[in-house]
């Protein structure tokens, strides 16, 4: 564990404040653990395994608590386990069921709406603690950050950094949210936009993607008509991705903004309300046909390019309704 090594829980409850300090310093650190652990599992998924236990290896060095990679990441799990410790404790569970745990003399159950308010204010810190992290591991070029899967994927998607993905579709500004898509962009790129601009002109995007600023381009493409692909290969991109995380991801790993903006398109009582499955569905449906639409303007404009260049370049064609009947429900012939 990334908090009390030491084995001692007063001082450990002080090792957590100083990432949390709106925690009661009175709070047993016993209670957090659990809440902890399930910090540390999630916080895994998206920076890796080996990662993370550079930072816990750092931690029980005898300099520990100063280094930087072990601040991010106690500041990372601290934030994501009050969040979830939070939730749990504004009840009291006992044998005879749950009851808000209230003292009457002096202390009243807060409005629903003000409880909604504090989990997006925490949903918030989540999310600013997990960019601070990546940012820092990105800048420092933490060894074992820069060898991981998921490093290792940005550098073979069109849509290699936060800053590329949010100009096709918003994610909040959300580092973490970007590096838990990374897999699923990859997928939709093989499955979607490969088969449409083949191996090779893919690999040439890609690098004039990556050296762009040095005026790269690809023999046969002027960087110009490289541009243009990547301007349209973008916001299919982005949507097939979006589409795909929602169905796979937890609503509650998304940042609060992107949340919000679900539950206003499906409904028009309380956004506090939570998202049901039929209104998630009604969401990745409407993603998709805008991903459909985005892929064939892709494929239009590719035909409109091949057909001015001089040499010859072999494009794989087929109607958009040719591709994954069997595996996506959404495709009709």
């Amino acid at each position: 564990m990334i908090f009390n090594k030491n084995g001692v829980s007063s001082l450990a409850i002080d090792e957590f404040r100083l990432h949390v300090p709106i925690l009661d310093k009175r709070t047993d650190f016993e209670l957090l653990v659990p809440d902890i652990e399930n910090a540390e599992y999630e916080l895994q998924k998206i920076i890796g395994k080996e990662t993370f236990e550079k930072a816990l290896a750092t931690y029980a060095g005898p300099n520990g608590l100063g280094d930087n990679i072990v601040k991010h990441v106690q500041s990372a799990v601290a934030n994501i386990a009050f969040r979830d410790y939070t939730v749990n404790n504004d009840l009291r569970h006992s044998l005879t069921g749950r009851k808000a745990s209230v003292n009457p003399a002096n202390e009243k159950q807060a409005w629903e709406f003000l409880i909604d308010k504090d989990n997006e204010g925490l949903n918030f810190k989540v999310q600013k603690s997990l960019n601070r992290l990546i940012d820092f591991l990105d800048t420092e070029k933490i060894v074992e950050w820069t060898s991981s899967t998921a490093y290792r994927i940005k550098h073979e998607v069109l849509l290699s950094d936060l800053h590329v993905f949010t100009q096709y579709y918003p994610i909040d500004n959300s580092l973490a949210l970007f590096n838990q898509l990374l897999p699923i962009q990859m997928e939709m790129q093989r499955k979607h936009i490969s088969p449409l601009l083949g191996k090779d002109l893919l690999s040439k995007m890609l690098a004039y993607q990556a050296g762009q600023n040095e005026g790269s381009s690809g023999a046969g493409y002027d960087g110009d008509q490289l541009g243009l692909l990547l301007d349209y290969a973008g916001p299919a991109l982005a949507l097939w991705t979006m589409a795909t995380g929602i169905k796979r991801l937890s609503i509650k790993l998304l940042p609060e903004g992107l949340v919000q903006q679900f539950k206003s398109s499906v409904q028009s009582r309380n956004s506090s309300f939570p998202v049901k499955s039929s209104e998630k569905d009604m969401i990745i449906a409407g993603l998709i046909r805008d991903a459909q639409e985005a892929t064939e303007m892709l494929e239009n404009q590719l035909k409109i390019i091949v057909s001015t260049i001089s040499v010859t370049v072999v494009v794989p064609v087929s109607t958009l309704a040719d591709r994954n009947i069997d595996t996506n429900k959404y495709f009709s012939a």
